[in-house]
């Protein structure tokens, strides 16, 4: 008789506990948000630059390539723009200057604006993008004084 009345004085003590807590419950609620931000972030691919190498004099033009590292949020629309003056300076003479060309192509038919309205155009997908840039000299442009010639580009992206 012992086990049945304790059996039965344990049901009771757990049914009056789960009132008692029952009785003793408060709720509330909160909201759980956040706010993603569009943004992108570009890169020129490994500190790469866009290099034409060495040629003689006359001698013949030179295409290159090199590209953009773009990451931006998915869904972004983006543009490019590649601002410079377009001609590459002698290191020693400011005054004797080679000028070159930036394509979005390899056909090099789609010329690469320097402002917004002849920019590259894309959409981000989260991940990071290669943005080719092919360069271009012709021969005729290296009948010039030998001698180191740059030139520095500033890539800017509008999104």
């Amino acid at each position: 008789m012992k086990l049945p009345f304790c059996a039965l004085l344990t049901c009771i003590l757990v049914g009056a506990s789960a009132l008692i807590y029952a009785e003793n419950q408060q709720s509330t609620q909160f909201n759980v948000s956040i706010s993603i931000k569009e943004t992108c972030n570009i890169t020129a691919a490994n500190s790469a630059d866009l290099d034409f190498g060495s040629i003689n004099r006359a001698s013949k033009g030179s295409n290159q390539s090199n590209h953009l590292a773009v990451t931006c949020t998915q869904g972004t629309p983006y543009r490019i723009a590649l601002q410079s003056q377009r001609a590459m300076a002698n290191a020693t003479s400011n005054n004797t200057k080679i000028p070159y060309t930036l394509y979005q192509d390899a056909n090099r038919t789609t010329l690469w604006g320097a402002d917004t309205q002849n920019a590259y155009s894309n959409t981000g997908t989260g991940n990071t993008q290669k943005i080719p840039v092919w360069g271009q000299v012709n021969q005729a442009n290296t009948n010039v004084p030998a001698g180191q010639y740059t030139d520095k580009v500033t890539a800017v992206i509008t999104y």
